[in-house]
């Protein structure tokens, strides 16, 4: 027997996860079920939805992604993978998620020799869909980064220099180990407060501003990039 697809995930976000905060795009043209979606994975996750294949290329082509959750059958045709292409050649860390009613062994095939790095049958439970990301997710973020006298370990949320440890205070060891989880990838001031912050709409104007900079004046070396209207990321300097 099939599991229900709709099995509640919402949670209030306890601890951050510095692996499995991520930006996350569901194409999906059934309105209810990509409502749904959304909902239930913004719990964890930062969620843009788009009902067809135009809209999703223009979203692939303005942000940076971390998964993408996408029905191969949109509008009654089966063209939802030819995002795929395009999508691993601006985004090759992006993992892809088909989602779709195409069960079969044939059309499994074809969905992850298009790129595809899973597919899931419907229906499916949202737990499922979850762990499925996180696991996903977790082939693209780095254990250890070292640079120059830096040393970061990520598993263990750890930071030193020249073997001495180095003391953050929460909020920076928050924001530090949130952009080192995702190298290169470009976080916007939004970004970092939604996955930081309890309520970021509490927050002033240059909050986050004044954490980075705290951040910088307690490392030998500087990793994180201020790039201008755009937000912030980690470089390995």
């Amino acid at each position: 027997m099939k599991r229900s697809f709709f099995h509640p995930l919402k949670e209030k976000k306890s601890k951050i996860n510095y692996n499995m905060c991520m930006r996350i795009l569901i194409i999906e043209d059934d309105l209810k079920m990509r409502l749904m979606l959304k909902d239930a994975l913004e719990a964890f996750h930062t969620v843009d939805v788009a009902s067809s294949l135009t809209e999703g290329i223009e979203l692939v082509e303005s942000y940076t992604y971390d998964a993408l959750l996408l029905d191969r059958n949109l509008s009654g045709a089966d063209e939802g993978m030819k995002i795929i292409p395009k999508l691993k050649k601006l985004q090759p860390t992006c993992a892809v998620i088909i989602a779709s009613a195409y069960g079969g062994v044939e059309e499994r095939i074809a969905g992850l020799s298009a790129g595809a790095d899973d597919y899931l049958e419907k229906p499916y439970d949202l737990r499922e869909l979850k762990m499925r990301l996180d696991a996903l997710i977790r082939r693209y973020t780095p254990d250890v980064i070292s640079m120059e006298s830096l040393h970061i370990d990520m598993k263990n949320e750890t930071l030193n220099a020249h073997g001495e440890l180095i003391l953050l205070s929460k909020k920076e060891h928050d924001l530090f180990f949130f952009l080192a989880s995702k190298p290169d990838k470009v976080f916007s001031r939004e970004d970092i407060a939604n996955a930081i912050y309890e309520d970021p709409s509490s927050m002033t104007s240059n909050t986050i501003d004044v954490v980075i900079s705290n951040i910088r004046k307690k490392l030998p070396v500087n990793p994180i990039e201020t790039l201008k209207g755009r937000g912030y990321a980690f470089k390995n300097v």
